[in-house]
């Protein structure tokens, strides 16, 4: 449980404070639009399975 919820946090922090799409003539166009989100979470899945936040113990007091 706790991954998810790390995962589901990190997921929108990552669609603030990530990668954030490139302009111009280096940007990947409508194809970077489309799939950003799938990256987004592929981000934030490999981050909740590398870091503990901690977020179930000081939410739900589960560990």
């Amino acid at each position: 449980m706790s991954d998810g919820l790390e995962k589901a946090f990190l997921g929108e922090m990552l669609k603030y404070a990530g990668p954030q799409p490139m302009q111009g003539a280096f940007g990947g166009g409508i194809g970077e639009e489309q799939f950003s989100s799938m990256m987004t979470e592929t981000y934030a899945d490999a981050l909740a399975k590398r870091l503990d936040l901690g977020l179930a113990g000081r939410i739900g007091g589960a560990a």
